[in-house]
C-alpha cells in the first residue's frame, strides 16, 4: 500500500513553498520520522519527514521547484512496489479534471496536461479551466516553471487584447527574483523597459509598482498583503490627482545611483525581501513615535551573578534577554493598550501574551545579513527560567535556520535587543500588526547622581556613584497609544528590571 507525502501546515496565507533539496532519491529505504526533504516558504526553512517507513518510489517534484502547499511532494511504498495511478501529484488538480467544465469554457487541449511542461498544481488546474495550453505561457517560477500567476497573466492579456511581453532569456531570468518576476508577469510588465541602463538584477517590486502606476495610474496598484490576524486589512489607497511618486510604494524606492565600473549587484535573498517588505508596509501603515528610557540594571545584574550557575546546572543560559522578555509582560499588563492592534472597527486587545525577540543572522562577506523574530508564545505562563529555556531554544534553531513556521506566528509584541552589537539607542520599526517594539541599548557604566533629599534641589547628601545603566527605545503605533500610555508601559518595564529581587 502506497503513503502520499504532503506538506504539513506551514501558515496562514502560504500558497507555495520551495523544494530546497531531497534527502533521499528514488529507491531508497526511508525510516519514519526521518527527514525526506527541505522546503522554504516566505518565511521559514523547514523540513518534510518520512510519514512510514518503506521505499521511496516517486519524487513527483526537483530540487528548487516551487509547489502548491496542496500538492503530493512524493509516494512512498513497500519495497518492490509500484505507484499506483490513483497516486497523482496533486489531489486539487485531479477534483478539478474530475469536474464539468464550464459551459464557456473551451475544451481542454491535450498540452494543458502535459506532465513534461514545468508548472505547478494550481497552475495546471487554472489553465484546465481556462482551456489554456500551458505551452505558449512562459514561467517565472523557479527553473522557468509556470506559476498561478503566469496563467492568470496570460488569460487578463488574451482578454484585454494586449500582447505578452518579451519573454526573458535563461540567463536574463536568473537575476531576477520570483516576487519580481510574478508581479512583473502579473501587470504584463516587460522588466527591460523597468530596468532603463541599470542591471536586471537590480529592479525590486516597487520599481515595477511604479512602473505600473506611471503607465495605468494608481487604481492599478495592488495594496500590500494582510498580515494573518483578525483586524482587517488597511483600506486601500484612494485615487488622487498626482503622480505616482506621491504613492508609498513609489516613495518607498528611490531613484538608483548611476551605475559605476566597479560595482557588485548582489541579488536579494528571500528574507533581505520579506525584511524590505514589512520596513516598508509598517513606515507608511503606522505613525511612529519612539520614547526613550534609561534603566538601571544593578539589580537583574546581580540576580543573574547568583543565579547563572544554578541554572547553567538545568541546562540553561540565563540571559539578560530572558529579564526583559519578563519585564515587558509586566508592561503588558499594567498597559493592554500594548498589546494590541489596530483596525478600523476598534483596538483589538490581545489577551495572550506572545513576546517576539528579533534574532539577527550572520551576514556575508559584504555585511547584508537579516533579522528573524521567533515568538515565545503565552510568555506569562512561564517562570524566569522557563522563558530563558525559550529564548536559548528559539536563538539556536533561529541561526541554524531549525525554525518551523509555527515559532513565527502569532506575535503580540516584539522585542529587539540591538545592544549586543554595542548601539547605545536606535529607532526600532513596528512589526505590523502590532502596536509596539521595545528596542534595548548597551549596558555601560554611568555616572548616576544619588539624591538624599530633593531629587532637583541640591543637598548635602548627594553623591555620584557609577551604574550599569541602559537606554529603552518604545516605538509605538501613535493611532493606537498616546505618550502618557507609552511612558506608563515604559515605566512598568523599568519598575520591573530595577526592583528585581
Amino acid at each position: 500500500m502506497t503513503t502520499e507525502i504532503k506538506l504539513p501546515d506551514v501558515g496562514v496565507g502560504i500558497e507555495d513553498v520551495t523544494i530546497v533539496r531531497w534527502l533521499a532519491k528514488e529507491g531508497e529505504s526511508v525510516t519514519e520520522g526521518a527527514t525526506l526533504v527541505e522546503i522554504a516558504t516566505d518565511k521559514v526553512d523547514t523540513e518534510v519527514a518520512a510519514p512510514v517507513s518503506g521505499t521511496l518510489l516517486k519524487r513527483n517534484f526537483s530540487d528548487g521547484e516551487v509547489v502548491d502547499v496542496a500538492a503530493v511532494l512524493g509516494v512512498i511504498g513497500g519495497e518492490g512496489e509500484e505507484v499506483s495511478e490513483t497516486a497523482a501529484p496533486a489531489p486539487a488538480e485531479e477534483s478539478a479534471q474530475a469536474a464539468p467544465a464550464p459551459a464557456e469554457a473551451k475544451a481542454p487541449t491535450p498540452e494543458t496536461t502535459d506532465e513534461s511542461v514545468k508548472a505547478t498544481p494550481v497552475a495546471r488546474r487554472v489553465a484546465q479551466e481556462e482551456g489554456i495550453s500551458l505551452d505558449v505561457i512562459s514561467g517565472t517560477g523557479s527553473g522557468g516553471q509556470i506559476t498561478k500567476d503566469d496563467v492568470l497573466s496570460h488569460v487578463a492579456q488574451a482578454k484585454q487584447g494586449d500582447a505578452p511581453a518579451p519573454a526573458l532569456s535563461a540567463e536574463e531570468a536568473a537575476h531576477i527574483s520570483p516576487p519580481v518576476a510574478r508581479l512583473a508577469a502579473a501587470y504584463n510588465v516587460d522588466l527591460r523597459e523597468v530596468a532603463g541602463e541599470r542591471a536586471l538584477g537590480e529592479i525590486t517590486r516597487h520599481d515595477v509598482l511604479r512602473f505600473v502606476a506611471k503607465r495605468d495610474g494608481l487604481d492599478h496598484l495592488p495594496t500590500e498583503p494582510s498580515y494573518p490576524t483578525e483586524a482587517p486589512a488597511p483600506a486601500p489607497v484612494e485615487r488622487v490627482e498626482t503622480s505616482a511618486e506621491a504613492t508609498p510604494a513609489a516613495r518607498s524606492s528611490a531613484a538608483p545611483a548611476p551605475s559605476m565600473a566597479e560595482d557588485v549587484v548582489v541579488p536579494h535573498t528571500r528574507i533581505r525581501q520579506i525584511i524590505a517588505k514589512n520596513m516598508v508596509q509598517s513606515a507608511f501603515t503606522a505613525p511612529h513615535v519612539t520614547t526613550l528610557w534609561d534603566v538601571n540594571m544593578t539589580a537583574v545584574i546581580a540576580h543573574r551573578k547568583a543565579h547563572r550557575k544554578e541554572f547553567a546546572a538545568a541546562g540553561v543560559n540565563l540571559t539578560l534577554t530572558a529579564y526583559l522578555v519578563q519585564a515587558i509582560v509586566a508592561g503588558l499588563k499594567a498597559v493592554p493598550a500594548a498589546n494590541a492592534s489596530w483596525s478600523e472597527e476598534g483596538v483589538i486587545i490581545r489577551r495572550s501574551y506572545n513576546v517576539g525577540m528579533a534574532v539577527a543572522l550572520a551576514p556575508d562577506e559584504y555585511g547584508l545579513g537579516g533579522l528573524i523574530v521567533p515568538v515565545i508564545h503565552n510568555a506569562d505562563d512561564l517562570n524566569l527560567q522557563g522563558i530563558a529555556r525559550q529564548v536559548n531554544d528559539l536563538a539556536e534553531r533561529a541561526r541554524a535556520s531549525k525554525l518551523v513556521p509555527q515559532d513565527l506566528q502569532g506575535g503580540t509584541f516584539t522585542l529587539t535587543n540591538y545592544g549586543t552589537g554595542g548601539s547605545i539607542f536606535q529607532t526600532p520599526v513596528i512589526l505590523q500588526p502590532q502596536v509596539g517594539i521595545l528596542g534595548v541599548g548597551a549596558i555601560e557604566k554611568r555616572p548616576v547622581v544619588v539624591s538624599q533629599g530633593h531629587p532637583l534641589e541640591a543637598n548635602t547628601g548627594d553623591y555620584l556613584t557609577f551604574a550599569p545603566m541602559t537606554t529603552l527605545g518604545f516605538s509605538y503605533d501613535h493611532r493606537v497609544m498616546d505618550g502618557a500610555s507609552a511612558d506608563a508601559f515604559c515605566a512598568a518595564v523599568k519598575k520591573a528590571l530595577e526592583g528585581w529581587q
